[in-house]
């Protein structure tokens, strides 16, 4: 099969580019700075300080397009969607949400990867072998009518099909992430909805965006999330 110079096979490479348009069209909706493609007189100052941060932090960031900045939430923002790829070679596109924390804390990772202990949790979590993971309890469920028989079946099944995501955060502070979920969670946030790191003084959160069929509304709360979150871990 043919690759485009992303990697991307040509349909991919379609559905990554229409979802690109779309972060274009969300840039310019609520005023921020965005740039298809990174040139090289890009690559400097301040664009190049966070690139290189979150690089050295494990993020995926060689081929990085869709670049966006301006402040949301009240604090700086930086957006851009990245290549990555499974340990099978399969290359997808991520979109990541970075902001700067106000100091440098312990890292706290939720992560699917790292919950399974994936080859590829090594590129993005190098330091993965230092962590410990806190499971945190599950939310109470609603009570649950009465049924029949079958109807038990049937629901147990589907508990056991629809398996929760793991709600487990790994981190080399347990107290910190301990408190971190219960700062969450009184705001109302769910720490399991996208995968998020906080890493040295960066707090960066990340999607699956290999089409553009999200709506402008999907795409602001993906946005809204990172700044909550960053205020429950400088608190």
């Amino acid at each position: 099969m043919l690759e485009t110079r992303s990697g991307l096979d040509p349909a991919a490479e379609r559905e990554a580019r229409a979802a690109l348009a779309g972060w274009q069209q969300f840039s310019r909706k609520y005023r921020l700075a965005f740039r298809a493609e990174l040139q090289p007189e890009d690559l400097g100052g301040e664009t190049a300080e966070v690139l290189d941060s979150l690089g050295r932090l494990g993020f995926p960031v060689a081929q990085v397009r869709g670049w966006t900045r301006g402040v949301w939430g009240g604090r700086p923002s930086f957006g851009f969607s990245a290549l990555d790829a499974t340990a099978a070679g399969s290359i997808y596109q991520l979109r990541c949400h970075a902001v700067r924390l106000r100091s440098v804390g312990p890292d706290v990772v939720q992560h699917r990867l790292l919950d399974g202990d994936s080859s590829m949790a090594g590129n993005w979590h190098p330091h993965r072998a230092r962590y410990t993971t806190v499971v945190l309890p599950d939310p109470p469920r609603p009570p649950t009518r009465q049924r029949g028989r079958i109807g038990r079946f049937t629901a147990d099944a589907l508990d056991r099909f629809f398996r929760p995501v793991p709600r487990q955060l790994h981190t080399d502070d347990p107290a910190f992430a301990t408190a971190l979920a219960a700062a969450a969670e009184a705001e109302g946030l769910d720490l399991f909805r996208w995968s998020w790191a906080a890493k040295g003084c960066w707090l960066a959160a990340w999607k699956s965006d290999g089409t553009g069929t999200d709506t402008h509304q999907q795409r602001a709360r993906f946005m809204d999330f990172l700044p909550a979150l960053a205020d429950c871990v400088d608190a």
